[in-house]
């Protein structure tokens, strides 16, 4: 049943089968298991060494899938944080603002109705997948026994991390566009959000509703209803809706996000999709400033050339990289670009420790469309 959900990057699949609680439970001890292990070998003994956070969605079945996971990591040995119902990047960032052992985000991501997963990270958010561990979860997992394990009801906190997650993006909000929003068009940018009625509803309102000279129109922000459209803003038909208001109330731009808002599509004025290599080269504008000379940026080879010859052109180094989220990261960090991007809609940032988000992203679209 193990070999089933686990995929190359994370856990995925149809619930109740084969992903159910009892799974859950196994793979909580499991990731515990290993994370418990590796802060012991990297010399870490702190109690958030041995603190694991976690997050969910907003599908039906994220909480129930939590709390077993939560219980089984309890079971052996390792402290919890909850973090409630949080888009990814959340868990991320909550890892390393709590300098946490390690983070899992329960969700399927961009799948249909139905689904559901885990997303990993070790220590520093850093990626867990195959080849770096993932492995090691499924075999540990695999012999995990409830039967066999005697309850040390370790530590567990629930905590609300909004107002730091939401000053920092702010903050890299008012560094991009020091002049504020409406200095160029001398108006409120008008964007409108199609939040695919998962976490991408939660973390805008959070984060953005009152930004100074920012209109924002809301589209399926409600999370308890279920999903309008398939959460996957890759699917050109998923972005019918979003094309259609941003005509009707003549916006600047419209942003799609997947059902983890890990992940966004942007639509222009007219409605039409702007391709992830070309929405990479644009974002990579606001975030190289005016002081391009020794930056990187990290982009997907399977770009188009105008990627690496505007990065060029901008005065920064292009770093061509294979997709997946693994790879990405990992670039990131080794070669200390400021910013990568994939066709998929994933963008990550130094400044978001290496990893993507797609609430920094859409300030990224902001200070694009604010310039």
């Amino acid at each position: 049943m193990l070999g089933k959900v686990f995929k190359a990057y994370d856990v995925r699949g149809k619930v109740p089968k084969p992903l159910n609680e009892k799974i859950a439970w196994k793979i909580g001890h499991g990731t515990a298991d290993f994370l418990l292990e590796e802060a012991l070998v990297t010399g870490r003994t702190d109690p958030m060494s041995r603190t694991i956070v976690i997050g969910r969605d907003a599908r039906d079945s994220s909480p129930g899938l939590s709390q077993a996971l939560c219980k089984g990591m309890r079971d052996r040995g390792a402290a919890v944080i909850d973090i409630g119902l949080v888009d990814t990047p959340m868990v991320n960032f909550a890892v390393n603002y709590l300098d946490c052992g390690g983070g899992v985000q329960v969700t399927a991501s961009h799948n249909p109705v139905g689904y559901n997963g885990f997303k990993f990270s070790r220590a520093k958010g850093r990626p867990i997948g195959s080849g770096s561990g993932l492995e090691s979860i499924r075999d540990r997992s695999a012999v995990a026994d409830p039967a066999r394990v005697d309850s040390v009801e370790a530590f567990f906190e629930t905590r609300d991390l909004w107002e730091p997650y939401a000053e920092r993006i702010l903050e890299r909000l008012a560094q991009d566009v020091p002049e504020g929003l409406t200095a160029v068009r001398g108006r409120p940018l008008r964007v409108v959000v199609d939040a695919s009625n998962g976490a991408g509803g939660e973390m805008v309102s959070r984060l953005f509703k009152g930004v100074e000279g920012l209109e924002l129109i809301e589209l399926n922000f409600d999370h308890t209803i279920g999903f309008k459209h398939d959460p996957n803003p890759l699917v050109e038909s998923n972005l019918d809706e979003l094309r259609e208001v941003v005509r009707a109330e003549r916006a600047d731009a419209g942003v799609c996000f997947d059902g983890d808002a890990d992940r966004c599509v942007v639509v222009d004025e007219n409605g039409r999709t702007i391709g992830g290599d070309l929405l990479t080269a644009w974002l990579a504008e606001s975030i190289l400033g005016g002081e391009p000379e020794g930056k990187a940026v990290v982009y997907d080879l399977r770009s188009s050339r105008i990627v690496s010859e505007r990065i060029e052109a901008l005065g920064a180094r292009p770093i061509p990289c294979r997709v997946g989220h693994v790879f990405m990261k990992d670039s990131l960090a080794g070669s200390h670009a400021v910013f990568g991007g994939e066709l998929s809609g994933h963008f990550y940032y130094r400044d978001m420790f290496n990893a993507d988000s797609g609430s920094r992203a859409f300030v990224s679209v902001l200070a694009g469309l604010a310039s």
